[in-house]
């Protein structure tokens, strides 16, 4: 085999041209891969649910080869022809990111109407300057206009204002800290994908728990999950706090002059409170098992906020701990509903509530309709086997106390967890050990790889659990 230091001169002194520091590392991995490729029998495994490519023939060791594998790689980042679209890298959509200034961000509903629309504003720290968003599902708007947050409820028609200080809406919080979980973490999960017809790379953002299309032009994110993006210059006025008219002002920043509060804000901050006064307990008495107060917590919770998804789904988790599969069914359903109605999930799985649903079921002896959620769960479980960041919902969901910092499952917990969870809808063991060794554990996961491929099929015992 050529070392490293040939190859890495041969790059060099044949071509010419001086490469980024990740760019050439980059060259030189791919030309070290195709080597070692060349002199094995047995390909290695790949990633999962991206196309494999083969080794057809072997590649003599020779100086004449090592420039055939130059070439290649040459190729394959757009040096030696520009007609090739040049290699896609994820760090460079973070660097594109970094010089955005503004976002849209719109999603839609199944009839092809607006259910969300957003406007950011990002100023030179990475921070959220401007906010602007839409919710006609919700009856919902906001605008931000860096000073003042004015909340509008259309249906009371009334407008809320409050410091910017004291009460702020986002989009993501933390720009920067989910631009740089891109850059260490993200992972791409097909090159040269499509999008709506357009052609784009696919990546999982683990920050975001989601898939991502990326502009092979411009780099720039097309759609995160349901939400699509583009970066255009807001119309003017789009940050400004009007009044409408008709709509009375209830102003709650300091200073301001004290008004009448109406019954309707008096009582929803006060459900608001009991609301997550009793979420928190329950989700605490769900984590130490106590199903029963944890039930009776979260019911006051989905009474106060009855789009809480989260407070809904635990609220079945309560019910299953209790064996009550029937109610279990009924509040996960609530939970895919809301999901549809406001999540723009449309028909799409909620893969962490398919499979606590799809479990209930297989408990009442439900077969079809315990298959039917299982299935569609597949995909992102075997994907957690490579990119543990795709079970983190799963995580999640099983973990309250996850949402207080009070746990943090390891990278190995989560396929550990993930695999015992295949292993009871599948029927299929094919290994995986924490404690095995990394040859053996990855034997085991291109095996359910391959199972996944070629067979997929669920088989749920009757004494499924949670």
């Amino acid at each position: 085999m050529i070392s490293e230091g040939k190859t890495q001169r041969a790059i060099r002194e044949h071509f010419r041209f001086v490469a980024s520091d990740g760019l050439r590392r980059r060259m030189l991995d791919r030309t070290l891969q195709a080597q070692k490729t060349s002199q094995s029998t047995i390909p290695a495994p790949s990633e999962p649910l991206i196309r494999r490519i083969v080794m057809k023939s072997a590649i003599a060791k020779s100086a004449v080869a090592a420039a055939v594998v130059i070439a290649a790689v040459v190729l394959s980042v757009g040096f030696w022809d520009r007609s090739i679209p040049s290699a896609y890298a994820i760090e460079q959509t973070v660097e594109a990111l970094q010089n955005v200034r503004f976002l849209h961000l719109v999603t839609h509903g199944e009839t092809g109407q607006i259910e969300d629309e957003r406007w950011i504003e990002i100023g030179a720290d990475g921070f959220q300057v401007h906010y602007r968003q839409e919710s006609p599902g919700y009856d919902f708007g906001v605008i931000e206009d860096g000073e003042s947050t004015a909340v509008y409820r259309h249906e009371k028609q009334a407008v809320i204002i409050h410091d910017r200080n004291d009460m702020q809406f986002q989009w993501v919080g933390k720009l920067g800290e989910a631009f740089e979980d891109l850059r260490q973490n993200g992972k791409v999960l097909e090159e040269d994908s499509t999008y709506r017809g357009q052609r784009a790379h696919k990546v999982w953002w683990p920050f975001l728990s989601a898939e991502c299309y990326v502009d092979p032009a411009t780099k720039l994110p097309l759609a995160i999950g349901d939400t699509e993006m583009s970066y255009e210059v807001p119309p003017a006025g789009t940050f400004e706090i009007v009044i409408p008219e008709g709509y009375a002002v209830l102003d709650k920043r300091p200073g301001a002059e004290p008004g009448p509060l109406p019954d309707w804000l008096r009582e929803e901050e006060e459900a608001r409170a009991r609301g997550s006064d009793a979420f928190g307990l329950g989700t605490h008495a769900l984590a130490n098992g106590d199903f029963a107060t944890a039930a009776e917590n979260f019911e006051l919770a989905v009474q106060a906020s009855p789009r809480r998804n989260w407070a809904w789904f635990w609220l079945g988790s309560a019910y299953y701990g209790l064996e009550q599969y029937d109610v279990a069914i009924a509040k996960f359903t609530k939970v895919l509903e809301i999901f549809k109605a406001y999540g723009g999930g449309g028909d799409k799985p909620l893969e962490y509530c398919n499979y606590a649903r799809g479990l209930a079921y297989a408990h009442l002896g439900m077969q079809a309709e315990a298959e039917a959620d299982l299935v569609v769960c597949l995909p992102a479980m075997v994907r957690t086997l490579r990119i543990p960041s795709s079970g983190s919902m799963f995580e999640y969901a099983e973990n309250p106390l996850i949402r207080y910092g009070e746990y943090k499952p390891t990278e190995a917990e989560i396929v550990a967890k993930m695999v015992d969870r295949l292993r009871l809808i599948t029927g299929q063991n094919f290994g995986y050990d924490p404690e095995a060794t990394a040859e053996e554990n990855e034997a085991a996961i291109a095996a359910w790889e391959q199972w996944f491929q070629t067979d997929g099929q669920i088989r749920v015992p009757l004494e499924a659990a949670l």
